[in-house]
């Protein structure tokens, strides 16, 4: 049963989904809308989710419509996230589908098509206003992984594959297509925006609290480990920007997803119900120009275990490289010319750390359960508030219940681990 709360509608709703209704052929004054709330607890952390039912006599349109926070704050923090999102699904996502169906795959070869349907997006920044209007994938059996829990080797896999398929669009046309590519090469990390306007460096405090919170997961022999996380503990915004770069990732950078763990993608599965056969990637609000590594590295350590990476992380690894080569030679590029292995292993040796550092920021998210999640209004006042003993401790609430600090303390020192035992730190 979805969760009944409040939803704040912006001025430009009704405007959007009469849009929507009109573009999809209903009959003015014959087409009605019904609403009710359109996600479950910790489905989403960004915004709201309204499902709308546009109906007319015997046809029925349902729609997932994506409105920023009515909290003030939450509003402020998520309108450029919402901007984002809405020049990736208007601008970025069709400029490099159309090059994908211009290229006229024979039947049968793969395609990346793994987005929802956008039927709407937009967001005024004077307004403070946004409203994403999407499919609702769930009507075809779609269905999110249990973030709690670790994903299992089929669900990455499957990932690495469509992963290989995003990046290798960006490969072939940024070779063959430049000019029209260069809007992609404008898509800059919308973090680092946000951070030039985070005057308090709340964002500085949080790493740097989230990452001793992580170095207290160690044992007390890990001595090799505490002193390579207490050598970055305060500079991990420099770090993360690092990372992020769109330059040091040249002439490799692609588009890629740039938020990629198990609440922003779904799966449909085969009739076992437990074989996933295709994902849809959500939540594009965070997606960037950069280096491909980092929506490998992000899954990776955030979203499967210290077991799973133990024998299948190099395995991984190999079928997400063996895919962008597939459709990238199926688009007419040449991986070895264009992203040679070396130049794979360099980039995961240069923006490896990236899945670590993002790690220590939603692991405590992740390992919390949906019934034991606070309210995201007053965990995300809580953050931004000066602390009242005056240090520089951030009120981080995620991952402090007893089930949630068990699951977080194996699964950040087994990210630790793994990214020192690479050399990626």
């Amino acid at each position: 049963m979805a969760e009944t709360h409040k939803i704040y509608f912006p001025k430009c709703f009704s405007g959007a989904l009469k849009q929507v209704a009109q573009e999809q052929g209903f009959t003015d004054g014959l087409y009605r809308f019904e609403s009710e709330s359109g996600c479950n607890v910790g489905d989403g952390f960004a915004g709201d989710l309204v499902k709308v039912y546009i109906r007319e006599a015997n046809r029925e349109l349902v729609v997932l419509c994506k409105l920023l926070p009515e909290n003030e704050l939450r509003k402020q923090q998520g309108l450029p996230l919402f901007y984002r999102e809405s020049e990736a699904y208007m601008i970025i996502l069709p400029l490099l589908l159309k090059f994908q169906r211009e290229k006229a795959l024979p039947e049968g070869l793969p395609r990346f098509n793994n987005v929802p349907r956008c039927y709407y997006a937009k967001t005024a920044l004077d307004k403070m206003e946004s409203v994403i209007i999407l499919e609702d994938l769930r009507l075809q059996a779609f269905r999110m992984w249990d973030k709690a829990n670790p994903v299992n080797f089929e669900h990455a896999r499957l990932l690495m594959i469509i992963l290989g398929r995003l990046h290798a669009l960006s490969f072939a046309m940024k070779d063959q297509q430049p000019e029209e590519f260069a809007k992609c090469r404008e898509f800059t990390d919308p973090m680092t925006k946000m951070l030039a306007l985070d005057p308090k460096n709340t964002f500085e405090k949080m790493t740097a609290s989230t990452c001793r919170r992580a170095i207290g997961t160690l044992e007390m022999h890990e001595t090799f480990q505490r002193e390579k996380l207490e050598q970055i503990q305060d500079r991990c915004v420099p770090e993360i920007v690092a990372c992020v770069d769109a330059k040091a990732a040249e002439p490799y950078a692609v588009i890629g997803h740039g938020d990629c763990w198990s609440n922003n993608m779904m799966f449909q599965y085969h009739e076992d119900n437990q074989t996933p056969k295709t994902i849809k990637l959500i939540d594009w609000q965070l997606s960037r120009y950069g280096s491909p590594v980092l929506d490998l590295v992000y899954f990776i350590f955030n979203c499967t275990d210290e077991e799973l990476r133990s024998h299948s992380y190099q395995q991984l690894l190999r079928i997400y490289y063996n895919s962008l080569s597939e459709h990238l030679h199926n688009l007419g590029g040449n991986v070895e010319r264009q992203f040679p292995r070396s130049a794979f292993r360099d980039q995961l040796k240069q923006f490896g750390r990236y899945g670590f550092l993002i790690s220590m920021m939603i692991m405590p998210i992740i390992c919390t359960p949906n019934d034991e999640l606070p309210d995201t209004d007053a965990a995300m006042e809580g953050i931004m508030e000066e602390n009242p003993k005056g240090n520089n401790e951030i009120n981080f609430v995620y991952g402090t219940t007893e089930k949630a600090a068990i699951r977080y303390r194996a699964r950040m020192s087994g990210c630790i681990r793994d990214t020192i035992r690479l050399g990626y730190l």
